[in-house]
This record gives structure tokens, C-alpha cells and sequence, in this order.
């Protein structure tokens, strides 16, 4: 897509953080946005916050892990709209420990959001896409989806999996001549709310899971907790999404300081090498001043 003026977007997860940026930027540049996000009363709020700001925005309360609820989010856009052009498959939750310690509702819930809110969007909204040969897809991974750590096994494995759909639709696309483009969306740390994430568990899995965390588990989230807190500004990976779609541009890579991760970790694999973490200079000048600041 070379403009974006005059077109419909639609962003999942767009109630905070990295949705509600993605609709502001792709807004200011002359889109309609339709917002999506499971949390009716903050996406009012946002909703009305940047219709004030002069952006044409719709609303629909969607869970993006319930099939029918994107059917009827695409609808919705459809109907209001006419069309589709980009979609934003966006929304995202986070939790960890040991990978043999986490409940099995707590499993269903992440893939049910990171990994089968992208798939039902695919299914929902490229169709369209492919029928009017114009549009473009930005699937939200992660660095994660491209680095794995300890205790977070849930969320590397849906944002590995974002990775993968999002290069196989890419040379599905191509194969069969379809001028709809693609984007995977990696970021490092972000200022969002992905930590409270546990606010919009679904009732259907019951009580939220007591997990007893371990001294070391208990620190690392604060310190991962911190780490968000002092990430990126969402405006800023928001920029990002916005000039890779104009320029059609695959990969969004929105913190360097993982190069060298990336590098190793491929080289490794090549050479045989067994996984490593590498520190990553960034994180290690934030736990320092934690740590200074207790």
C-alpha cells in the first residue's frame, strides 16, 4: 500500500498500549479505524478519546480467541465501512513460570488469544483482503517470537508460532498472486499493560490459577515487570508499523540492541551450539539500577 488516507484499518487490542497507539498513528495518517479489544468500558474510553482527537473510529467488544466474535468483528467493519484494508491482528497476553508448573487453563488462554486471534483474523478478514487485491496484514509477535528465555514457555511458544504463520501467509500470498502484503511485528520491551493482562481472564476457565512462585521466579517478575515500565514508547513502535506498510516492508525489528542475540542465536544453531543467554546491555543497566535503588 503506497497511502493510507482515506482507508479502514482494524486493530485488535486497540483498548492500550500498542493497539490503542496503532490506531492513533494509522488515524492521524487519514484512516478510519475500526478498535477492537475484549475490555468494553477501557475501549470506550478509547474510542472516544481519539474520535475527539478528530480520527473517525468505530468500536465492537471482541475476543479475538472466539472465532464468531471476529466473524462478527468483520461484519461489523463491513457494514459500518464498506471495506477492509489493513488489519492489526494485535491483541496479546502474557504469563509465565516453569513450563511444567503452568496450569493447563492458563496454556488455553495464551494460545487462545496470541496464537488463534491472529489465525481467526486471517480467516475472518484476508479473504476480503485477497477479493478487493488490496490490504495489508501486521501480525503482533514479539522478540520473543525470535528469542526464547526461562519461565515465560506459553508466550514464546504463540509468538514463535505468530513468526511462522505470518512468513507462511506471506509466500501464500505471493503464490498466488495476491498484491496483499504482510508484516510481523517484533518488538522488545513496550510500555503496555501486558503484565495485567490477567484482568481480562475469561470466566470460562474458572478461578484465575494460583501460582506459588519460587524466590528467584518471584524476582524475575519484578524485574521483568520494570523492564516493560521502562521499555519502549508505544508511539514509537506505532511509527514503525505504519512506515513498513507504506513501504511493504516484512519484518518490524524495533529494538537493535537484540542483534547480536538474533546473530548468535542463528549461528549457534548452524554450528551445532546448545542455547545460550546472551546479556543484553540495555536490560543489565536497568536490573543494575533496581538493584541500586532497593
Amino acid at each position: 500500500m503506497r497511502h493510507l488516507a482515506g482507508k479502514i484499518a482494524v486493530v485488535t487490542g486497540a483498548a492500550s498500549g500498542i493497539g490503542l497507539a496503532l490506531s492513533r498513528r494509522l488515524g492521524a495518517d487519514g484512516m478510519s479505524v475500526m478498535m477492537a479489544d475484549v475490555e468494553e468500558t477501557a475501549l470506550a474510553a478509547a474510542a472516544e478519546e481519539l474520535s475527539a482527537e478528530g480520527i473517525e473510529v468505530a468500536a465492537t467488544v471482541t475476543d479475538v480467541s472466539d472465532a464468531e466474535s471476529v466473524d462478527a468483528l468483520a461484519s461489523a467493519t463491513l457494514r459500518r465501512f464498506g471495506a477492509v484494508h489493513v488489519l492489526c491482528n494485535n491483541a496479546g497476553v502474557s504469563r509465565g513460570g516453569p513450563a511444567w508448573d503452568i496450569p493447563l487453563s492458563m496454556w488455553g488462554w495464551i494460545a487462545g488469544v496470541n496464537l488463534f486471534g491472529i489465525v481467526h483474523g486471517i480467516r475472518s478478514f484476508v479473504p476480503h483482503l485477497i477479493a478487493q487485491r488490496e490490504g495489508h496484514v501486521v501480525n503482533t509477535a514479539s522478540m520473543g517470537g525470535m528469542l526464547a528465555g526461562p519461565w515465560m514457555s506459553p508466550y514464546h511458544a504463540t509468538k514463535y508460532a505468530a513468526v511462522a504463520i505470518s512468513e507462511s501467509l506471506y509466500h501464500e500470498l505471493a503464490a498466488v498472486g495476491s498484491p496483499v502484503r504482510v508484516s510481523v511485528l517484533c518488538p522488545g520491551m513496550v510500555r503496555t499493560r501486558i503484565h495485567e493482562a490477567y484482568r481480562n481472564w475469561p470466566a470460562r476457565y474458572g478461578a484465575w490459577p494460583v501460582v506459588h512462585d519460587s524466590p528467584a521466579i518471584a524476582k524475575w517478575r519484578q524485574t521483568a515487570s520494570a523492564r516493560v515500565g521502562a521499555g519502549h514508547d508505544p508511539a514509537t513502535i506505532a511509527t514503525a508499523v505504519r512506515d513498513a506498510i507504506l513501504r511493504e516492508q516484512f519484518w518490524i525489528l524495533t529494538h537493535p540492541e537484540f542483534g547480536d542475540a538474533l546473530r548468535d542465536k542463528y549461528d549457534g544453531a548452524l554450528e551445532g551450539r546448545n542455547p545460550r543467554l546472551l546479556p543484553l546491555p540495555a536490560f543489565n543497566r536497568l536490573t543494575a539500577a533496581l538493584e541500586r535503588a532497593k
